[in-house]
């Protein structure tokens, strides 16, 4: 299984509507994104604003999954307005593969160049929820709402430290990798 990591470009934009509907677990529902008009701050004009940072991953020569963040005034998970709002999608057939730990490590080290942290909402029956705490994130105390779908999520958060982190264990996306996705 060959897999790369790419960053997400404003030109790209098209993917980041179609991994929402993933994020959203809508593929398990048959629902689409049209039902759900206040996700749409999510994708919409992606890599337009400042904060805009985002990466996915290719494996196999198909976008397997891939995660966002956004700063939102009105996003579900939001906290203040200093800390950008995280999108994460692994589309069914890659999930359980630790893709969306490799897309989350590889977007920490990126956002913790602009960033101190990233907030999320999360459905609390959701099996990301193992993830997030894995990768970090706490639970925002007292920070229940009732999602997009009718049913409960709440907020967690992240703290991100570059500087907690050795230099060798570092990777940065090169230019080089934007240049190999255009060769034929």
């Amino acid at each position: 299984m060959e897999h790369e990591l790419y960053f997400l470009r404003s030109s790209e934009q098209y993917l980041t509507k179609e991994l929402l509907a993933y994020a959203a677990r809508l593929d398990e529902t048959g629902e689409h994104l049209d039902r759900y008009p206040l996700l749409e701050q999510y994708e919409r004009n992606y890599g337009s604003y400042s904060g805009d940072i985002g990466v996915y991953m290719i494996v196999d020569n198909k976008v397997a999954g891939g995660a966002w963040v956004r700063l939102l005034a009105n996003g579900y998970g939001h906290i203040d307005h200093d800390t950008p709002e995280l999108i994460l999608a692994v589309k069914p057939e890659f999930r359980n593969q630790g893709i969306g730990s490799a897309i989350m490590k590889q977007l920490f080290i990126e956002v913790s160049k602009v960033f101190n942290g990233i907030c999320l909402s999360v459905e609390e029956t959701n099996q990301a929820v193992a993830l997030y705490k894995r990768l970090g994130f706490e639970k925002v105390e007292s920070s229940e709402h009732e999602n997009s779908k009718g049913s409960t999520s709440y907020k967690m958060f992240k703290r991100l430290d570059e500087q907690k982190r050795p230099e060798k264990e570092i990777k940065h996306l090169e230019e080089a990798c934007f240049r190999k996705s255009f060769r034929s």
